[in-house]
């Protein structure tokens, strides 16, 4: 190959690798688009048809709850939204087969076992006619069942079909520019070149070669007389050239040397800021080939976060005004990530430019940033911080430490924590947290701190073991738990009977309303019970009102013992209580609840000198259906309507304002 090369002539040598450059670089550029246009296409229809099947996958929810075929079916025959789905197949996640769905329209050819085994692994495979897929069917984020779906790769047939017949018609015409090309060359460039390349030949052959006679009058007329002159010259300077040379070598070889050795990114700039010199340390520091740098301005090789500023500074120390001495510049590398760079210069008065070292101080500076902050957070922070070394000696506390248990920092740090805590308290829970902390490396828990004056606070307290290299250190964090638990016992009172602490008026209106907004969606009957307690008035006058409050407070937690955990008892004022039952099974489910509640209200009360008394209570039944559209306060008038019923009717009787029946349950 070589000496067909030798034996072409510059012509040939010119077109043909012209030609080739040409068409390899098309047929590149052709080869990467359509790799790059296919892989599009193909995930155009994978997500096209992944955000179909999530939207089918989110109707045939309710179908396989309910095991029912028919619907999933039905739901499934969405998919002929697009023609291109051949095949649908939704499977239960033990492999039964659900429901389907087929395109008479399109040929399904099944996977193969390798295929199947790559659908499996990637939920995804592209055969060669189909696109096989698998999308789960989700509940909560868990698959109650999975959609196998295959997809004609018709239209990516079609797309490479019209990619090769446009390639092909391109290739023409590439063909026609690169004989235009090559044509030129010859005409403008070859033709003279060759006829000078004669005459030199001829020069070069005779021992006592005669000055070249130019023929022409243009540039190479002109080429012709400066090469007579240059072969007069050069015989002259050859031997200075060779000795100059020598000694320069020996000289930048040393410089080199010393320069390749120095770590820091050494950089040459002139006055116009451009980069005439770069060691290799530059790849490291500015993550620029040095190659690269030369040429470059030293704005664009830093990219300074503040490119006015640094230029301005830059031209200033050019010009010789001042100098950089360790000044860190915030700049960002090629990726657009932030760097840190500490530079310093000094002038090359010889050369008239100015020599820039580099280093990269990015880790140093977050470093400091993060002490800094970390140092900020541990001064603000609103929780009580102590730090532990490893003898359970005190580090460092924060002010917070200080404000809550009264101590200044110079009486802590160095002392061990056992002379800041409660022993008595802390010694009962200390093989405990001891335990958590050598099996999980942390514990939580709430303990009361004695402060400094002897009084003590809740506090929550978490610690945390700490390891590095050199020690196991143990971090402490309490929060003051003064003001919450202030504010649950607030909001307990202001939700609750002070008597009997069953749930109030308040309260009770507000779970019903939750109730009844919940009711939508569940479609679910509750029930509320007004229940009255009959001839309590006698209490109070025969026993007084101290033994009536003994009373209601008995009954009370009768009440609450005999309903469900999901259920309510509230007392609304006086006698009168109201127990709400959700949610409810049947009917049966509540007349039994409520006779149970008779049964324990009539069950005797021991008062004070040995009096004992029978109580008897009146009950109204209301069911809360979720067609009716009802408000708190009609519900209450109507349970209460029926417990007037159940007065008037002898009391001790159990009476339903409206009758039991299911409504409707919605999926």
């Amino acid at each position: 190959m070589s000496k067909l090369m030798r034996r072409l002539s510059l012509s040939q040598r010119l077109s043909i690798p012209v030609m080739s450059v040409i068409i390899l670089v098309f047929l590149c550029f052709q080869f990467i688009t359509y790799q790059n246009y296919l892989s599009i296409e193909q995930q155009n229809l994978l997500t096209r048809t992944r955000i179909l099947a999530s939207g089918v996958g989110m109707n045939l929810t309710a179908a396989v709850l309910f095991n029912d075929p028919v619907v999933g079916n039905e739901v499934l025959s969405a998919f002929k939204a697009d023609p291109l789905v051949a095949w649908v197949r939704l499977e239960h996640p033990d492999h039964r087969v659900f429901a389907r769905y087929e395109n008479p329209a399109l040929t399904f050819v099944p996977p193969s076992t390798e295929q199947q085994h790559q659908i499996a692994s990637q939920g995804h495979h592209f055969g060669d006619d189909l696109l096989y897929l698998i999308v789960p069917v989700t509940l909560d984020n868990e698959p109650i069942a999975h959609m196998h779906i295959a997809v004609s790769l018709q239209t990516l047939k079609e797309v490479r079909r019209t990619h090769f017949q446009i390639s092909f018609a391109l290739l023409l015409v590439i063909f026609a520019i690169s004989a235009y090309v090559v044509n030129r060359i010859q005409t403008w460039v070859t033709q003279p070149i060759t006829q000078l390349n004669h005459a030199m030949t001829r020069i070069i052959k005779n021992e006592n070669p005669a000055p070249l006679q130019p023929h022409t009058y243009d540039e190479l007329g002109e080429l012709v007389k400066c090469f007579n002159s240059m072969q007069v010259k050069l015989n002259e300077r050859n031997a200075k050239i060779r000795a100059t040379l020598r000694q320069l070598g020996d000289e930048k070889a040393f410089a080199d040397d010393i320069i390749e050795t120095v770590q820091h990114a050494l950089i040459v700039v002139d006055a116009q800021q451009r980069i005439t010199l770069a060691n290799e340390a530059c790849a490291g520091v500015l993550e620029h080939k040095p190659d690269n740098l030369l040429g470059m301005q030293i704005k664009a090789a830093i990219r300074p976060e503040a490119p006015d500023i640094f230029q301005s500074q830059v031209q200033a120390v050019l010009k010789g005004e001042h100098q950089l001495d360790q000044t860190v510049v915030i700049g960002a590398n090629s990726g657009g990530e932030t760097r840190y760079y500490q530079l310093t210069s000094r002038p090359l008065h010889k050369r008239q430019q100015t020599l820039f070292a580099i280093e990269n101080v990015t880790k140093r500076q977050l470093a400091q940033r993060q002490q800094k902050m970390a140092a900020k957070v541990f001064d603000s922070s609103q929780d009580a911080i102590m730090l532990l070394n490893s003898a359970g000696k005190v580090q460092m506390v924060n002010p917070a430490f200080t404000q809550y248990l009264g101590y200044d920092a110079r009486e802590v740090i160095g002392r061990h924590f056992h002379r800041f805590i409660d022993v008595a308290t802390f010694g009962r829970m200390e093989q405990l947290i001891m335990r958590e902390l050598a099996q999980t490396g942390h514990w939580q828990g709430e303990i009361n701190q004695r402060c400094k004056d002897g009084s003590y606070i809740p506090l929550l307290v978490r610690i945390n073991n700490i390891k590095d290299s050199h020690d196991l250190q143990t971090v402490l964090i309490a929060s003051d738990l003064r003001s919450m638990k202030e504010m649950k016992r607030l909001e307990h009172l202001a939700t609750h009977d002070p008597l009997t602490n069953l749930a109030n008026r308040s309260k009770l209106c507000e779970e019903i309303d939750h109730l009844l907004m919940a009711q939508q969606q569940s479609q679910q009957l509750f029930a509320v019970l007004f229940i009255d307690l009959d001839d309590f008035k006698q209490i109070n006058d025969n026993y007084g009102h101290n033994a009536g409050d003994l009373v209601l407070k008995i009954i009370a937690e009768r009440l609450n013992r005999t309903v469900r955990r999901s259920d309510l008892v509230a007392r609304l004022a006086g006698d009168e209580f109201v127990t709400v039952i959700y949610p409810v099974g049947q009917q049966a489910d509540v007349v039994l609840t409520s006779q149970r509640l008779l049964r324990r209200i009539r069950e005797p009360i021991q008062l004070e000198k040995e009096a004992q008394v029978d109580m008897g209570a009146s009950i109204g039944c209301y069911y809360v259906h979720p067609e009716q559209g009802l408000t708190v306060e009609d519900i209450l008038r109507r349970a209460d309507k029926a417990m007037y019923g159940a007065k008037l009717s002898g009391k001790g009787q159990i009476i339903e304002f409206n009758t039991y029946h299911p409504g409707p349950r919605s999926v």
